[in-house]
């Protein structure tokens, strides 16, 4: 497997890299506004080489990166993020709260709340996969990054980017499974999709694995009514 790079939307890139110990990709972003950048999520640090070479290729070198943002905690999300100052690095506070103390100093901002906005993103609060996982919303391009809360981990990139129907027909069957496994957490999981599922998305841009676009809202609405179809009684 190789690492790839895809403009998924007018001024948004996609930078994927596969970490064989896990056989899956890890995804990060890159947003353009005006000349200057900002990054949604910055991968683990063994893939560092990889993510500068990217930025470089993209046309986001250090000094054009004005912030950063991570949609959660987890050492493939913010692994890179002593290569920007503190003061460009976000994250929420329930995260930065998990943090060792090393870990919160490359932090110099975090925000709080179940949502608002993060000018130019929006963000909803999603404490599913941890408790400051967060989505941003970029409302130009209509890209949603969901970051782990709902993403394909260990699947096979296939285009990259697209609408994918094999890979949501796979999920929707996934969903029986993990809710056979931890009920709670699929219910958690559904209550973050309600949170974004007014926003105006055209392209779900997930933590892991392929990227899908068009039909975003409708596929939610799949997953919702899949998710309380599991909680009603059997006769």
């Amino acid at each position: 497997m190789t690492n790839v790079t895809y403009q998924v939307a007018p001024n948004v890139w996609a930078i994927l890299t596969y970490e064989e110990s896990w056989k899956s990709y890890i995804n990060n972003y890159v947003v353009q506004k005006g000349k200057s950048y900002l990054l949604i999520d910055t991968n683990l640090r063994k893939h560092r080489s990889y993510l500068q070479s990217a930025l470089q290729q993209i046309g986001a070198t250090p000094d054009k990166i004005e912030q950063v943002y991570c949609t959660h905690r987890h050492p493939d999300h913010i692994g890179n993020v002593e290569l920007f100052p503190s003061r460009n690095n976000w994250i929420h506070l329930d995260d930065y709260f998990e943090l060792d103390d090393f870990s919160q100093t490359l932090f110099g901002h975090t925000f709080t709340g179940r949502g608002g906005e993060l000018s130019p993103l929006y963000f909803r609060h999603l404490p599913s996969h941890t408790a400051g996982s967060v989505a941003f919303l970029d409302p130009e391009s209509r890209v949603c990054f969901i970051g782990d809360h709902l993403c394909f981990f260990g699947d096979p990139l296939g285009g990259g980017v697209g609408f994918e129907a094999e890979r949501r027909e796979s999920f929707l069957r996934f969903l029986k499974k993990w809710n056979s496994q931890e009920p709670e957490q699929v219910q958690s999981f559904a209550s973050g999709l309600r949170a974004i599922i007014h926003w105006p998305i055209e392209v779900l841009a997930t933590g892991h694995g392929p990227i899908l676009k068009g039909e975003i809202i409708p596929f939610f609405e799949r997953i919702l009514q899949e998710t309380a179809a599991l909680t009603e009684p059997s006769n």
